[in-house]
Parts: C-alpha cells; sequence; structure tokens
C-alpha cells in the first residue's frame, strides 16, 4: 500500500476525527440537523476540491464497483464522486443520533436476529467482521435489540479513550465497549479470549490492514470487487485461535431507516496445522465476497477514501 493508505495517515486522522466528532456534537446538540449540515458541508467540500488522493480513491472505488457490478449502471465522475462524500457526510450525521439515542428503534430492522438469539442461549461467545460500509456505530442499536448480547468493538486508534468520554457523555451506560488496539500482545489475546468464552463477541472491521509499517505478513491477499486487494489476517487468525464462529455484520441505510445484517461467516472449529494457511484464505474471501455484495446494495456508502487495492488493481 502506498503511504496514502489509511494507517500511513491515521495520526493525523485520530486527531480531526476526534475534534471534529466533539464539534460535531456541539452543533447537533445547538442546532440540530441544519446546523450540522452548515459545518460539515464546506469542510466536506474544502477536502473534496483540496484532497486530490482521497478523491481518486473514491473514484477508483466507483470504478472498480462499475466493472464488478455493470447492472448497478453506475457512472464513475466528479459529480458521482460528490454524492459518495455526501453519502458519508449522512452518515456521519446517523452516527451522532445513534449514539446520542435519538434513532427510533421501529427505524432500525434487524436481519438474522434468530441466528444470534440461538447463539446466545447456548452462551457462545465469537467474532462480528464488520466493515466500513454504512453505520458501524449502529452496533449499539444491535445490542439494544438484543439485550442479553455484549459487544467489545476493537478500534485501532490511540483516540479511543477520547472517544469513549464523548460516547459516554452523549449515549451514558450502554453493552458496547470500544477496546484500543494496536497489536496483539499476549495480555490482549488472553484477555479476549475470556471475553469470548465467557459469551460475549468480539466486533471487527475487517477492511482495514494492520497500523504497524510492515504488513505484508499481517495481511491475505483477496479478490475484491474484480481485483486484488489486501485484507488483514487478524481477525480470522483470532478465530482460528479461540476456535470460535465468525459472523459478518453491516448496518445500511434505506429509505425506511437502518438495516443490520447479520451472516453466519464460519462455525468454531479446529483446523489442522497444515490446512490452518488454506482456510485462512477461503475465510478472507468469504468476508470479501460478502462486502462486495453489501456494496453492491449500497454503492456509496462505504466509505473508501484511500488507496484500497494494489498497485496493478
Amino acid at each position: 500500500m502506498s503511504k496514502s493508505s489509511w494507517s500511513a495517515q491515521r495520526e493525523r486522522g485520530g486527531r480531526i476525527a476526534y475534534w471534529g466528532m466533539k464539534s460535531m456534537f456541539a452543533a447537533y446538540r445547538l442546532g440540530g440537523r441544519p446546523l450540522f449540515a452548515l459545518m460539515l458541508y464546506p469542510i466536506l467540500a474544502w477536502f473534496f476540491v483540496f484532497g486530490p488522493s482521497a478523491r481518486r480513491a473514491s473514484l477508483h472505488y466507483l470504478r472498480q464497483l462499475k466493472r464488478a457490478a455493470p447492472a448497478l449502471d453506475l457512472t464513475p465522475s466528479l459529480r458521482l464522486s460528490w454524492q459518495h462524500y455526501l453519502s458519508f457526510a449522512d452518515t456521519t450525521l446517523d452516527k451522532l443520533r445513534v449514539w446520542s439515542g435519538q434513532f427510533n428503534p421501529s427505524q432500525v430492522h434487524m436481519h438474522g436476529q434468530a441466528m444470534m438469539h440461538a447463539r446466545l442461549a447456548q452462551r457462545q461467545g465469537g467474532i462480528m467482521l464488520t466493515a466500513h460500509l454504512g453505520n458501524t456505530e449502529a452496533m449499539q442499536a444491535l445490542s439494544e435489540h438484543i439485550s442479553e448480547l455484549t459487544l467489545n468493538v476493537l478500534v485501532h486508534t490511540q483516540h479511543a479513550q477520547q472517544f469513549n468520554r464523548i460516547l459516554a457523555a452523549q449515549a451514558g451506560t450502554r453493552s458496547v465497549r470500544l477496546i484500543q488496539v494496536e497489536d496483539l500482545n499476549a495480555a490482549l489475546a488472553a484477555d479476549l479470549s475470556e471475553r469470548v468464552a465467557r459469551g460475549e463477541w468480539l466486533v471487527i472491521a475487517a477492511d482495514r490492514v494492520p497500523v504497524n509499517a510492515h504488513t505484508a505478513a499481517r495481511t491475505l491477499n483477496v479478490d475484491f470487487l474484480g481485483a486484488t486487494a489486501p485484507l488483514p489476517l487478524g481477525p480470522h487468525l483470532l478465530a482460528l485461535m479461540m476456535q470460535c464462529p465468525l459472523v459478518f455484520a453491516v448496518c445500511l441505510k434505506a429509505a425506511d431507516g437502518l438495516h443490520v445484517y447479520l451472516e453466519t461467516l464460519s462455525e468454531a472449529q479446529t483446523i489442522a496445522r497444515a490446512e490452518r494457511q488454506p482456510w485462512l484464505q477461503q475465510s478472507a474471501q468469504r468476508y470479501a465476497d460478502r462486502l462486495a455484495y453489501y456494496c453492491q446494495l449500497a454503492p456509496l456508502q462505504w466509505s473508501n477514501f484511500y488507496s484500497f487495492w494494489l498497485p496493478h488493481a
């Protein structure tokens, strides 16, 4: 990946995101959606005009989607890229609404709820693989629809504690915990394993490569929308080590509200050493295939504004 990858930009992006979210919360509290839009859209326009790498990444994604799904009849252009940016802004507002408890539960539609109830009835924990598609913060809504579900959201940013404070001030106590992950050491792995053993679930965005500088050994190359892209090895390896199920979880916005989709990717199983690498590769590809499917359902809701595919894509 190039220097425009998310890991190269995470420190600057983390500071901007932290203070940006803090300002957006204040604006939304004071003036609702109009003031929120008044603040956000000029900032968005500035990044669109003066952020060529993000704009190119948006157009690259739209072109890949057009090639992979011609039935969508997309016309990649600056206009469509701007709509992609606007969709990101709309999702940001929904994040604020969800975390501040202002999203009507009747506007959240669950798909796969019975599957999760069955797992929780057996006190089965596991790993939910989500993505930067739609409203990942709606995992909070998931915990409210399934009250016995406890979620631990792994975040790759040193600003997790600050975000925790902001979100706690907005939302009060939730059965959702953010866990900062810079690197998966033995102590953290043991803690996560204990949580899964208790029947809790880990939530990991599996469409971002590790933040470490040397990532080749920590990624798996998959076919995504017709081109080769690296995905993190960690989430799939964790499931193998913990012998726990993997569930795909994503939340998309539609005319009638938010739709949370839950699908089983794999069950808990023991894999022989000789078969581990093929299993990991297949697991990452299954995830990529489901992510591609949902990107086609909501083409402008994947927050892809960085170089994602390998250079030859």
